[in-house]
């Protein structure tokens, strides 16, 4: 054997020897044939459960404060109790009753299947929840819960893959939306909710807004601290 078949030889070896190094060392790396998606979906899960757990500990600690606040409460001083129960109203940490609308939105049952269609144009998007909790505060509520979240100022409507955000906790279509003081002529008047009602009509998807006489809003039950970013 000539001295160019050796080298050609050992080279051969070495090269077989490196990829079944490589291919062995993958299959020993957890999670490396679990994709991507799949990965963060996980991780979705777990912060939803770390989040669920937090909600707990915040709920029992605001149940402490309220009873050393009713039992420092003044007696006999009603306009004083009206005062602190209407700014827990305002600022969403009470429940909340009244009258106002009740908008669902929810993606189309069945999406076209045609050649050069977009699914997405069949699906409801955290921007259309958004565009809908911008035309009930315009419309004069007072109060907007979606899917049982009450919005506060530091609630934001976030997209998750095809669920939304909100207050820390997922959730799927359809996505119901409470607002007590809502008027309906000037919610239906709002140019966000008119463009809502033609994609409805084009692509199929639900989209209704009712009045209702009788809404109850849950009081917020996440943190209340704003936090800001700062630079590194």
């Amino acid at each position: 054997m000539t001295t160019a078949r050796v080298r050609v030889a050992v080279a051969c070896a070495l090269l077989s020897f490196v990829l079944v190094a490589a291919v062995r060392g993958r299959q020993g790396v957890p999670g490396a044939r679990v994709t991507d998606s799949y990965r963060l979906s996980d991780l979705v899960a777990d912060q939803q459960r770390t989040t669920r757990q937090l909600q707990a500990e915040v709920e029992d600690l605001r149940r402490q404060v309220e009873s050393e606040r009713q039992a420092a409460a003044p007696s006999g001083d009603p306009a004083g109790q009206g005062a602190l129960d209407s700014v827990g109203a305002a600022v969403g940490l009470a429940k909340v009753r009244g009258a106002g609308l009740k908008v669902t939105l929810d993606d189309a049952a069945n999406p076209e299947s045609a050649p050069g269609t977009d699914i997405n144009d069949f699906v409801v998007h955290s921007q259309d929840v958004q565009s809908v909790v911008n035309a009930l505060w315009r419309a004069g509520a007072t109060a907007i819960s979606v899917d049982g979240q009450r919005l506060v100022a530091t609630s934001g409507v976030l997209c998750v893959g095809n669920t939304l955000l909100l207050n820390g906790t997922v959730q799927s279509p359809p996505y119901v939306a409470l607002a007590v003081g809502a008027g309906k002529d000037l919610f239906e008047a709002d140019a966000l909710v008119r463009r809502l009602h033609h994609d409805a009509d084009t692509f199929g998807l639900r989209f209704s807004v009712d009045r209702a006489d009788k809404l109850d809003l849950p009081a917020f039950t996440g943190p209340t601290t704003p936090r800001y970013a700062s630079p590194a």
